[in-house]
């Protein structure tokens, strides 16, 4: 008999990705209100073209995931907190405490005056500062990001982002 375990590694959580993206995608499929066609004339797909979609692709790569736990006999081990790992949750917390940040400003300041884009840039400036950009590529990114995100919603699609 083997001794090696076959829940190690990747196995459970591919497992429990590719059962979650499954059940997303068979629940969307049984629920009448998420329709995969139009509901419009102009062809639009409905409410539950994305969730299908996107529960379809969570679903193989939690297979994918799975798979690849088996065939590796466990060899991935998690929850050991080496050096990088502490850098890694670091910068996570971080992540998350500047996201929340940008949406307490966003939010509380956008009766004033427009300040999607503005708190956009400093969340992107200040996000890749905790990242380990360079001063060059930071300022660069944010301007590229800044003026896609005029350009596509403001101009593009006329969309206003302080009502």
């Amino acid at each position: 008999m083997r001794n090696e375990k076959w829940y190690h590694g990747d196995t459970i959580p591919g497992l429990i990705t590719a059962l979650f993206g499954y059940a997303v995608t068979i629940y969307t499929i049984i629920e009448p209100t998420f329709t995969w066609k139009a509901q419009t004339s102009d062809g639009v797909p409905g409410g539950g073209f994305f969730p299908v979609l996107l529960g379809l692709l969570l679903g193989v790569l939690g297979t994918v995931l799975f798979v690849k736990g088996l065939i590796n006999k466990g060899s991935v081990t998690y929850f050991q907190l080496d050096a990088e790992v502490k850098s890694n949750l670091i910068k996570i917390g971080k992540t998350t405490v500047f996201i929340v940040i940008f949406f307490i400003v966003w939010q509380s300041t956008k009766r004033s005056f427009p300040s999607f884009i503005p708190s956009i840039a400093l969340l992107s400036l200040v996000l890749n500062k905790t990242f380990g950009r360079s001063l060059k590529f930071n300022l660069i990114y944010t301007s590229v990001l800044v003026l896609f995100l005029y350009v596509s919603f403001v101009v593009g699609f006329s969309v206003q982002f302080n009502m």
